[in-house]
């Protein structure tokens, strides 16, 4: 699992994940997701259109990095998600959490709403 942090204009971190996000995925990048998600203390966009495969470590580090960031006024929201991956979080009722959206466009507008 591999992680690349950006930030994009109006002070929006992005963060994209490129890999499987399971077990070993997860543990392997926490702390440097959880760091980038929560210290920005804004607004925070996770590109999955890199994450083949995502797991219940993965959906947890996600709800542990919202939450985080959702205790400091922040936001977050998932986008770009493949339909294998999108699957698994619908089936999970993610979106309950964190909302989901299809592109980074998408996603900028949630967070405009």
């Amino acid at each position: 699992m591999d992680m690349a942090t950006r930030d994009l204009e109006s002070d929006v971190r992005c963060i994209a994940l490129t890999g499987r996000l399971d077990a070993p995925g997860a543990d392997h990048i926490d702390t440097a997701f959880t760091a980038a998600a929560v210290a920005s203390g804004g607004a925070v966009l996770v590109d999955l259109s890199g994450v083949s495969f995502i797991a219940s470590m993965g959906i947890r580090l996600l709800i542990a990095g919202a939450r985080g960031l959702h205790a400091k006024g922040g936001q977050m929201v998932l986008f770009g998600a493949q339909p294998l991956v999108y699957t698994v979080l619908d089936q999970a009722a993610l979106d309950q959490i964190i909302p989901l959206a299809g592109t980074q466009q998408e996603a900028l507008e949630r967070l405009a709403a």
